[in-house]
């Protein structure tokens, strides 16, 4: 079969050599053929890919991953878990460490548990919001995937504390590559709070692979958040995708800090009336940084709402990409969809391709959208420096209140002082004049 790229790589070859978490289970080994054809035939996506076309997956393609860890990490990092009160989840290099791990005394009715245990339940919900025909890396997800986390919540369970979800790349193990696939499933009424939490060692190199999937039944609502802070030599390729019943509510904030290429692809679909998405984000890149989000909300029914916010922080040589789409399908009426990228450029050197748009086929519709971009104001940098701030931690607190925002839309009070301290310690630090 034809590869459709330029892009060569061995991904296909490790696959046809394992047999990752099948167990004798036939619908997971059939997803995992599937899979395997459609990335033999197509590999990695180019630039040709009107999705891709701003991002270069070169270096990602020319670089020899390893899947099998050369040294364990058995020590979770200093600093890795965000909460301390709250439900976790860690893997370490690809394997779950249970005793960093903490799962006691879940209530009735809720399982957080590694994806490995539980192949059975998954199955039957695996790739329900994902396309493998779709150029990129869901193929290679669903053929490498070894692990994860599996959440499930029985109906009219409000979860009394966060589950966080952590994984770490230590570094001990050179361009290690990590496949994970996440699946939550709300049952109706039900509400929890769910964070994804990326970290890295600082010689860390490999490649975090992610996909998590959401299903959020009749009036059940998720406050999602995501946070990738992984070392600048690191790959960072993460799909969030979401499928709401009526009345739902999905909350997501999406922060971007590290990695030297950091992709993330959010999409939502409303199929219930009166369903809503608030889809945030904020990226902060500098140096040779590039990070990509791709979003997409499908108002697929009436009297659905969606609001959007995304924000970037450029300095350096860095490069970012947005591209939100906003589809209201035919009869989707009552429609009410805001969508906004903001940008902020500190340097010459950085660069920036966004494109926020709307397809609308609905006629009673409310909906905005735009994009904005802009530098610091030279009126506000010289306020501060008069104040005895000099010109680092005046760019640094201009930057902050930028960016602020998007950190105000985080509900839960906790969880918005710890990512508010993670940003803080990606602005430059400077000193009283």
């Amino acid at each position: 079969m034809k590869v459709m790229t330029d892009i060569q790589t061995d991904f296909a070859a490790v696959a046809s050599r394992r047999d990752v978490m099948v167990n004798g289970n036939a619908p997971w080994k059939n997803l995992r053929e599937q899979a395997l054809a459609q990335f033999t035939g197509h590999g990695l996506p180019s630039k040709k890919e009107e999705d891709w076309k701003y991002t270069s997956l070169w270096s990602l393609g020319q670089k020899q991953f390893n899947h099998r860890i050369k040294q364990p990490g058995r020590v979770v990092e200093k600093g890795a878990k965000l909460l301390t009160d709250a439900y976790h989840l860690v893997i370490v290099d690809g394997r779950v460490d249970l005793t960093a791990s903490s799962l006691d005394q879940l209530p009735a009715g809720v399982t957080i548990t590694p994806l490995s245990q539980s192949i059975e339940r998954v199955s039957g919900f695996l790739n329900q919001q994902i396309d493998l025909a779709k150029p990129g890396f869901n193929a290679l997800n669903t053929m490498l995937m070894s692990e994860g986390i599996f959440i499930e919540l029985a109906a009219d369970i409000r979860l009394d504390k966060p589950i966080e979800f952590i994984v770490i790349n230590t570094g001990h193990t050179d361009s290690y590559a990590m496949h994970l696939r996440n699946l939550v499933l709300l049952g109706d009424n039900s509400q929890a709070t769910f964070i994804e939490n990326y970290v890295s060692g600082e010689k860390a190199n490999g490649l975090t692979n992610v996909i998590t999937e959401v299903n959020l039944s009749k009036n059940a609502e998720l406050f999602h958040y995501k946070v990738q802070r992984e070392s600048l030599e690191h790959y960072h390729i993460a799909t969030l995708a979401a499928k709401q019943a009526r009345d739902s509510k999905w909350h997501n904030v999406n922060v971007s800090l590290g990695a030297k290429l950091a992709r993330n692809d959010v999409h939502s679909q409303l199929l219930g009336e009166q369903s809503h998405v608030s889809m945030n984000g904020l990226y902060l890149v500098s140096g040779e940084q590039h990070v990509d989000n791709h979003t997409r909300i499908d108002h697929s029914v009436p009297n659905t709402t969606s609001d959007e916010l995304y924000k970037g922080v450029l300095d350096g040589q860095s490069h970012a990409v947005f591209n939100g789409k906003v589809i209201v399908h035919k009869d989707a009426q009552k429609t009410d969809a805001n969508q906004q990228n903001h940008n902020l450029l500190l340097s010459r050197g950085c660069e920036l391709d966004t494109k926020p748009e709307m397809e609308i086929y609905a006629d009673d519709v409310k909906s905005g959208h735009g994009s904005a971009v802009g530098q610091i104001d030279e009126d506000q940098l010289f306020f501060l420096r008069s104040r005895g701030l000099d010109e680092t931690s005046a760019r640094s607190l201009l930057t902050f209140a930028f960016a602020v925002d998007v950190i105000e839309r985080i509900e839960n009070p906790l969880i918005k002082q710890v990512i508010t301290e993670v940003i803080e310690q990606r602005l430059p630090k400077g000193d009283a004049a």
